[in-house]
């Protein structure tokens, strides 16, 4: 009787729990427009510029991390030039208070300058690597509107994300 009375009990708490969870899609197109509206990214410091632009977005699946394909360029002290392309992974970071998701250090994992020399390509791999960290930190590539009830329930905590099927599943739970 009483194992009878726990498991009701726990039964009912874990659909009243799963009650309290949101999982968000969203799909490669709705990032690739969020993340092209972002673009170019211009970053400029007393030593160099990069620009960044022409993103392509591409979820990956064994990672569960977002990839973006795009065009570079790059003016360093003294006027040297360099244009390419970059390729930039990471996974998604969460801030409820802001209902918002941002790329979450994004990493260089891919840079190709043309006709440059190895010294400048190691050089502006760092310079991009800074542009984008500090970039992505302002930029989110997701964010709630406040007219959806179940969206304003669900900015609580970040409860895992996974790529399933060309879409970015979020799930967020209050708990």
């Amino acid at each position: 009787m009483i194992r009878s009375s726990v498991f009701i009990v726990l039964l009912a708490l874990s659909q009243y729990a799963q009650a309290f969870s949101y999982t968000l899609e969203i799909t490669e197109q709705e990032l690739q427009e969020k993340v092209a509206a972002m673009m170019p990214l211009e970053r400029k410091n007393q030593f160099a510029s990069v620009t960044i632009s022409d993103p392509k977005v591409d979820l990956i699946k064994q990672s569960n991390e977002i990839g973006v394909f795009a065009k570079v360029s790059i003016i360093v002290l003294g006027g040297i030039k360099g244009s390419g392309s970059v390729k930039i992974q990471g996974t998604l970071s969460y801030d409820a208070a802001q209902g918002a998701f941002y790329l979450h250090e994004p990493k260089v994992v891919g840079l190709t300058i043309d006709n440059a020399p190895k010294q400048f390509s190691l050089n502006a791999q760092k310079i991009t690597q800074r542009a984008l960290t500090k970039a992505m930190l302002k930029y989110p590539i997701y964010q709630f509107k406040d007219r959806n009830t179940k969206e304003k329930m669900a900015k609580a905590a970040l409860e895992s994300v996974t790529v399933e099927n060309g879409k970015l599943l979020v799930k967020l739970s209050v708990f």
